[in-house]
C-alpha cells in the first residue's frame, strides 16, 4: 500500500478529452493499493506451482482540503468551473465531460494525476498517474474545502515518475 501525503500537492482531474480540473492541496493523503493475486498449488502439502491469478484493480482512497480549483470556465453549456463531485461524477458543469476510459460501454472515469514532493526529498518531485478513476464513495463539503473519496482505478499499476525539479 502506498501512503502519500498531499501536503502542498497538485492532483489533476482528467477526462479522455482536453478537460482538467487542477486542485491545489492545503493539506490531505492519498492511499493507493496494487494488487497481484497469485494462484498456489499445493502437491502433498508442498508448493509444486505458482501462477499468476486475476489481475486485481487498484483501490484509491484519497481525503484532502483544498486552497483552489482551476479549471475550464469557458466550455461551451459547461456552466463555469466544475466543482470536484462534478468532475468525479460528470454532472453539472462537468457534464459534457468524456470518459477517460477507451471502452465507451464501461460507466464515465476521470484519470487522477497527483504531483508532490515527496518527504525528505532533495527537491525532486514525483507524478502518479490513478488511470480511469471512479468512485464509489464520495463526501465534499464546498464550504469547508474538503473532500474524500474511495473508488477503484481500471489499472492494476500506478503510473509513477520521478523529475527534479526546474
Amino acid at each position: 500500500m502506498a501512503q502519500i501525503d498531499l501536503k502542498q500537492a497538485t492532483v489533476t482531474i482528467k477526462d479522455g478529452a482536453a478537460h482538467t480540473l487542477e486542485i491545489r492541496i492545503g493539506e490531505g493523503n492519498l492511499n493507493y493499493t496494487e494488487t497481484k493475486n497469485m494462484e498456489y498449488k499445493l502437491n502433498r502439502g508442498l508448493l509444486d506451482e505458482v501462477r499468476e491469478g486475476d489481475e486485481a484493480p487498484i483501490d484509491v482512497t484519497f481525503d484532502f482540503v483544498w486552497d483552489y480549483l482551476r479549471g475550464p470556465s469557458s466550455v461551451s453549456g459547461s456552466g463555469g468551473t466544475p466543482t470536484i463531485e462534478d468532475a468525479l461524477k460528470q454532472v453539472g458543469a462537468a457534464a459534457a465531460w468524456t470518459s477517460s476510459d477507451s471502452d465507451a460501454c464501461r460507466p464515465y472515469a476521470v484519470d487522477l494525476v497527483i504531483l508532490y514532493t515527496p518527504d525528505c526529498s532533495t527537491g525532486d518531485q514525483e507524478e502518479i498517474t490513478l488511470p480511469d478513476y471512479r468512485f464509489e464513495s464520495l463526501a465534499h463539503d464546498l464550504s469547508a474545502g474538503t473532500v474524500a473519496s474511495s473508488g477503484k482505478c481500471n489499472a492494476t499499476n500506478a503510473i509513477v515518475v520521478r523529475a527534479a525539479q526546474s
